[in-house]
């Protein structure tokens, strides 16, 4: 008798999940599409509470907590640069969208790229940020994630490969980043890429240039030096290291689930190809090119084209949802 209510409770169990992923894949693309004029999300979920909270050494995030008195996955989102005002909305708008879905979601970063006094996060913010959701009280603590979006992925990338979390991320969900930033700085200087073995025109958005310039300043660097990065001194580029996920990829253990659109003007796709490349066999890995966005923001407008892509995007967001 007690095995038949065992064997019963894991059907239900097979069946309930796979359900429950699909609920908040169709929630999510929902609202975040402009193409589907349905948002069920608000009428069928109760709206989370909104924190600003302060923490580690000058960092301050948002926080948004789920309407649910038991403990809850959590996910830190991963910004790389200062995030403009008129894209505030968006990421607050998702970090709402994700807590109404049932997660703890924290949005930190340094006061100083708040108030644009620097160019870039620093992955000890994301470190700090992981530590502070494993204390926070309403967190499962082994359910911790990041998503990171454009040069965020990468130092979320960066900020879990580090020995004092690695081992505890649940996982990491990469959209849009670079593997290496030597290459990714490369193919932002001679408008390049590298698609298999085949050096290919890139035309890169001016706004990512400009960001890169402004970085690279600070490290007393220039973007026209990486025409010739094997002639950059050692010690200029060593300062460049600590934001590069390559170089501790074997510190990295969590399952990860990286997309990439392939038509990005910020980074180059084949930065996701690389990193797919250097970690299959090691870790659990799903990879999804896409043809839906422009660079991480959803695309405006409708074809037919389309619908094919957000089949392929449910396919891909229903695994991240199975885990997360």
């Amino acid at each position: 008798m007690k095995l038949t209510a065992v064997a019963l409770i894991i059907l239900v169990l097979l069946f309930f999940q796979p359900i429950i992923a699909t609920t908040k894949v169709l929630l999510l693309i929902s609202e975040q599409f402009p193409q589907i004029p349905l948002k069920p999300l608000h009428l069928l979920t109760n709206q989370p509470k909104h924190e600003q909270v302060q923490f580690g050494d000058g960092i301050v995030a948002d926080l948004f907590l789920p309407k649910r008195v038991e403990k809850s996955p959590a996910i830190i989102l991963a910004m790389g640069v200062r995030t403009n005002e008129k894209d505030k909305p968006i990421l607050l708008g998702l970090s709402d969208t994700l807590a109404r879905l049932g997660y703890v979601v924290i949005w930190p970063r340094l006061e100083a790229l708040d108030k644009e006094q620097i160019k870039y996060e620093r992955p000890q913010t994301f470190i700090s940020a992981f530590k502070y959701l494993e204390q926070y009280p309403g967190v499962e603590r082994s359910r911790i994630s990041y998503i990171g979006f454009s040069v965020g992925s990468s130092l979320a990338m960066v900020a879990a490969e580090d020995p004092s979390i690695n081992n505890q991320v649940h996982s990491l969900i990469f959209f849009g980043g670079y593997y290496n930033i030597y290459d990714y700085l490369t193919s932002l200087a001679t408008k390049s890429m590298v698609v298999d073995g085949q050096n290919i025109a890139w035309n890169p958005a001016e706004d990512g240039v400009n960001h890169a310039k402004g970085i690279l300043e600070k490290e007393g660097l220039e973007l026209e030096q990486f025409k010739k990065v094997e002639e950059i001194p050692q010690s200029q580029k060593n300062a460049l290291l600590r934001f590069s996920p390559d170089q501790r990829i074997e510190n990295y253990k969590a399952p990860i689930f990286i997309m990439h659109e392939k038509a990005d003007n910020y980074v180059p796709y084949v930065e996701s190809i690389k990193l797919r490349q250097a970690l299959a066999g090691k870790v659990a890995l799903t990879f999804h090119l896409a043809n839906l966005f422009e660079h991480v923001q959803p695309k405006q407008g409708f074809s037919t084209q389309l619908l094919s892509e957000f089949i392929g995007l449910f396919g891909f967001l229903h695994k991240v949802f199975l885990y997360l």
